[in-house]
This record gives structure tokens, C-alpha cells and sequence, in this order.
């Protein structure tokens, strides 16, 4: 049975993205009071990027085709342990097909939800499809449909250094060979140093503290990057709505414009017309006068 956090967790990456952040502060705000350590982990949720949310929603609304990456996975890890071109070459082309199916079902709900579906979130949204495949752990968290960022395949030499070497074949000596072998004093083996004392050991050792240190860094970078992206989108809406209400307010004033000059065309027209009937009384009125004063001196 899934805990309360995870049913709130799946609640917010399942709506649309602009929705999250205020979904996220209400459920933090509803859990506050009653469960403060859920509170604090549901304030703690990322907004996902656009390629991890569409990501999501496929995996939400294809869940048998994604379902398929995993499947697929543990049989490219089998085919290179088994080193099976053949069949290597098949299940690569298989992989290909899938990643661009699912590519294209992001797609279709980018341009449904309004969203850009560029180059950049196409390669993080097939990257991501593509890392299911190379991990069985990333690919139950690709299926569970919660990311809040792309994830990265892994690379066919992590397959091959993760996957148990085979024995190699053992040559049968000849007997000439087994003869020289057996008149040959047998020299004791070699001690192997040990692996604390060992420089190479510590070497690797030492990079691994060291990449530890620069992911736990970038880790910290990326969250603050994604705290100012988040408010870059805030200001963003808001400048688009305040965008959206001048450009009404245009229309609206070049409409008023338009009528307004139709207006001043009209009532040209009718002071010309009036001109002319006013022009065309006084003459007629001369005309009568003029008769008037004729018919008077007779």
C-alpha cells in the first residue's frame, strides 16, 4: 500500500506542470500541522523540467510501452555479457525503434499542453528513455513517473565492466610442454600486496572521494539553478500576462480608432450634403427675391 507521501508525490507529477508549485505549497500547507515531516518532504519536491515532465505523462498514459524498456535492457545486458553480435545489432535497432515511439508520444503531448518540444528536450526526453534501458534502477524510477530532471544513460563499457567476466578457455599443454613444465622447480606463488596498501587502490579511491565531492557540488548548483529558473518562469508568466492584456487593450483601441474614423467620414459626407442643399436654398431664395422685385416695378 503506498504511503501518504507517495500518493502526494504521484498527485503532483501527475498535473499539468504550471500547476505544480502552488499544488505543492497547498499539500505542504494541509500536512503542516498533523505531519511536519511529511510537510517537509513534500516542500522538498522539484518542479520537473519540461523534458522529465513529459517523460512522466508518457509513462503515465503509455505505461505498457515504457514498461518495455526494462525488458528490453536486461537483454542488451545479456547480449553483451554472452558478447552476441547478432543479436547485439537486433536489440539495439528494437532499442532505437522504442526510445523514437515513446520521443514521439512526448511529442504529442508537448504540442497538446502547450509546451515546447525543441531539440534540447528532445535529446533529454530520448537520453532519458534511453537510460531505462541501460539500468534496471532507472528504469523503475522512469516507470514510476516522478522525475523532476532528464537522466542520462549509462555507457555500453559500464554494461560490459558491471556484467561477470567469463572464464576463458583453458589450452590443453602438450606433452613436450608438460614435461618442461614438470622438471622446473615450481616457484612459489607471489604475494599480492594488499588492497589498503595498494597505490592504485588508494588512487581510485581518492578520484572516487573526489567525483563524490564535484556531483554533491553540482548537485547543489543545479538545485539553486532550478530555484532561479522556477522564479525566471514566475516572471515570465507574468510579463506574458501583462503582454497578453496591452496587446487586448490595442486591439481594442484600434477598433475604437476605426469606428471613430468611419464616424468623422460620415459626418463629412452629411455637412458636404448639407452644404450643398443649404448652397442650392440660397440660391433659389435670390431667385424668387429677384422675381419678387421685378413683378413689384411693373
Amino acid at each position: 500500500m503506498p504511503s501518504r507521501f507517495d500518493a502526494v508525490a504521484d498527485e503532483l507529477y501527475a498535473l499539468p506542470r504550471d500547476e505544480f508549485t502552488s499544488a505543492r505549497t497547498e499539500r505542504a500547507k494541509e500536512a503542516k500541522s498533523r505531519a511536519p515531516d511529511l510537510a517537509e518532504r513534500v516542500g522538498g519536491l522539484r518542479k520537473p523540467t519540461v523534458a522529465a515532465w513529459l517523460v512522466n505523462q508518457v509513462s503515465r498514459q503509455h505505461a505498457e510501452e515504457v514498461g518495455h524498456l526494462a525488458d528490453l535492457g536486461s537483454r542488451l545486458r545479456s547480449a553483451h555479457r554472452e558478447l552476441a553480435g547478432d543479436e547485439l545489432r537486433a536489440l539495439s535497432r528494437e532499442r532505437n525503434e522504442l526510445v523514437r515511439q515513446l520521443s514521439r508520444r512526448a511529442a504529442a503531448i508537448a504540442r497538446q499542453a502547450g509546451e515546447s518540444y525543441r531539440d534540447t528536450t528532445m535529446r533529454q526526453v530520448e537520453a532519458t528513455f534511453e537510460a531505462a534501458v541501460s539500468t534496471a534502477d532507472a528504469a523503475e524510477v522512469v516507470r514510476a513517473g516522478r522525475l523532476a530532471a532528464a537522466l542520462e544513460p549509462s555507457s555500453s563499457q559500464d554494461w560490459l565492466a558491471s556484467a561477470p567476466a567469463g572464464s576463458p578457455k583453458k589450452k590443453t599443454p602438450s606433452k613436450k610442454a608438460a614435461s618442461k613444465k614438470a622438471s622446473k622447480k615450481a616457484k612459489p606463488p607471489a604475494r599480492r600486496a594488499a588492497p589498503e596498501k595498494d597505490p592504485e587502490v588508494a588512487r581510485r579511491r581518492a578520484a572516487i572521494d573526489e567525483a563524490e565531492a564535484k556531483a554533491s557540488a553540482a548537485a547543489r548548483e543545479l538545485d539553486e539553478a532550478r530555484r532561479r529558473a522556477d522564479e525566471a518562469s514566475a516572471r515570465a508568466d507574468a510579463a506574458a500576462a501583462t503582454v497578453t492584456e496591452l496587446r487586448e487593450r490595442l486591439d481594442q483601441a484600434v477598433k475604437e480608432e476605426k469606428a471613430l474614423r468611419a464616424e468623422r467620414t460620415a459626418a463629412r459626407r452629411a455637412a458636404t450634403g448639407a452644404e450643398k442643399r443649404a448652397t442650392e436654398a440660397r440660391r433659389r431664395l435670390n431667385e424668387m427675391t429677384s422675381f419678387g422685385k421685378r413683378g413689384a416695378r411693373r
